[in-house]
């Protein structure tokens, strides 16, 4: 498939900005559905600002496995050692300047570590793995998979059937307690500061003198000759990409849809972009799986299996 443009990027990260910014009410997008009879759900305590905020934060995470952030610190590393003999023109003080501000900023093994405790990831500092949020990849599957099978023994061209509006219903508050359990009042904060971060280390290796010096055509190709300087593995950079954006579109409908997990109106109807959405996560995260050629752990080996992504 193709990369991602440098354009994309921009976006999605200014769309990430709003998240992280947006604090007002959801309006009721499924109001003219009507009323229809769903079990009853005991109402959770929601922050709709601070979902949002967590939204933007599985983009960034999955941009960081990309190699966006630790490509811009390899990039300045080297050339501050010297190891780097290329003219970065005006991009240079581009690179001095993230280079001086790195002991301000959260460091690799705290950004780590705050992903892993939000969203699991495997890439968090050894020590912390008893605050792994091991829990969040299956909610969030289970959440995935009853949204893209919303439309079996559909009885309403709008929403489907009861019983599959029930089951995302359910999902989506097993994933809602989860975050809400494992997050903090922090968690704005650092949205803020991550994504500034994600921006600034864009700019650098966007950069036409940053490009020209180690003659490539797009951030990715910056990206992979760093890693292969610093004797990295390439990266599934599209995968990435397309599973973090998924995640923020599905976490980020899902501090929309929240103040409706205590009423009995649908939660989703059939024609919502999250459907889509849900169904990429899964593929992106199974082609993942199968680029690294490991199997998942026990535990997540049925789940997989009953997907037929």
């Amino acid at each position: 498939m193709k990369a991602p443009k440098e354009n994309d990027l921009f976006l999605l990260l200014r769309r990430a900005d709003q998240l992280v910014a947006a604090a007002s009410v959801f309006a009721h997008a499924l109001d003219d559905l009507g009323v229809i009879e769903l079990p009853p759900v005991a109402p959770v305590d929601i922050d709709q600002g601070h979902l949002r905020a967590i939204a933007s934060l599985y983009l960034a995470s999955e941009l960081e496995n990309a190699g966006i952030v630790p490509a811009a610190e390899g990039l300045t590393a080297l050339a501050v050692s010297g190891s780097l003999t290329v003219d970065f023109g005006d991009g240079a003080a581009l690179i001095q300047a993230f280079w001086r501000e790195r002991n301000a900023r959260a460091t690799d093994a705290e950004r780590m570590g705050f992903f892993a405790s939000l969203f699991g990831t495997s890439a968090g500092p050894s020590d912390l793995v008893a605050g792994r949020n091991a829990e969040f990849e299956d909610l969030l599957i289970n959440l995935c998979e009853a949204l893209y099978k919303l439309d079996e023994q559909a009885s309403n061209p709008s929403w489907g059937s009861v019983a599959q509006q029930a089951r995302v219903r359910s999902a989506s508050q097993s994933v809602l307690a989860n975050l809400l359990r494992v997050s903090g009042g922090t968690t704005v904060f650092m949205g803020r500061e991550v994504l500034e971060l994600v921006r600034e280390t864009l700019l650098i290796l966007a950069h036409p003198s940053v490009k020209t010096a180690f003659r490539a055509q797009s951030i990715w190709d910056v990206v992979d000759e760093i890693d292969r300087r610093m004797r990295r593995p390439m990266r599934e950079h599209e995968l990435f990409l397309r599973r973090g954006q998924a995640g923020m579109t599905i976490l980020s409908w899902l501090a929309d849809a929240a103040p409706l997990l205590s009423t009995n109106k649908p939660l989703v109807g059939l024609d919502h972009p999250v459907i889509p959405a849900a169904v990429e996560w899964l593929e992106a995260s199974l082609s993942l799986g199968q680029a690294a050629q490991t199997a998942p752990p026990p535990h997540e080996q049925s789940q997989w299996a009953e997907l037929g992504v």
